[in-house]
């Protein structure tokens, strides 16, 4: 069974309809950490150069936390106007078909990662688990289709795809905590990139760049 780590507190959201998301849409991290939060809420790190260009990063010590937990690292939230708000609104109007981000980490052993989606409200919502182990070191892109039917998908509670996607308000990338991370009292540090969504068309990461949508052609690629 999923336990998803929710530590930070309830986030208020408005009855308004969902405005769509801009699609398509990349956060690159190359002027800042665009108000991107760790899992406490608080800033995270802005790393100005690096292969991309910019990215974020956070340490995070597991002193207190169990093998198997699911554990938000990273928050894009509405009520933190992360990316300026871009990831905000209705996917399934914006005919958002792919979700994608690059992830590194220097954790003692191989980690597995996954995005969680949410409506202002923050719950319930659904998470998407990538199951591939990524090993320490290695900048790695995960990729997850925005379709009904993906079978990554694990929705919390009553929620169902229509009741989360018509209105996201928060992007959240965390880690499902290996056994080597539990218990471990010392910080890992996780760095993130290329936050992405587009729609039907993967554009080649050639035409991405004249978007701005960076390398979205690969459903994971090793860096």
């Amino acid at each position: 069974m999923i336990r998803t780590i929710l530590t930070v507190f309830a986030l208020a959201a408005t009855s308004a309809p969902a405005l769509a998301a801009t699609v398509p849409f990349v956060e690159t991290f190359a002027a800042g950490d665009a108000n991107w939060r760790n899992a406490a809420g608080a800033a995270v790190d802005f790393n100005p150069s690096g292969p991309f260009d910019g990215f974020i990063s956070t340490p995070f010590n597991f002193v207190n936390n169990a093998a198997n937990e699911d554990l938000v690292i990273f928050r894009g939230q509405s009520s933190f106007g992360s990316s300026g708000g871009a990831f905000v609104g209705d996917w399934i109007t914006a005919g958002v078909a792919e979700f994608s981000f690059d992830i590194r980490h220097n954790g003692p052993a191989d980690a597995v990662f996954f995005a969680r989606f949410a409506s202002p409200f923050n719950f319930p919502g659904v998470v998407a688990l990538d199951s591939s182990p990524i090993a320490a070191g290695e900048w790695t892109r995960i990729t997850f289709a925005i379709d009904a039917s993906n079978p990554q998908f694990i929705f919390e509670g009553p929620s169902t795809f229509g009741s989360v996607f018509s209105n996201i308000g928060n992007v959240q990338i965390g880690v499902r905590v290996p056994v080597a991370f539990a218990g471990l009292d010392q910080p890992i540090t996780f760095s993130l990139d290329n936050v992405a969504i587009t729609g039907g068309v993967i554009p080649t990461p050639g035409a991405a760049m004249l978007f701005g949508v960076a390398g979205i052609a690969a459903s994971r690629r090793r860096r």
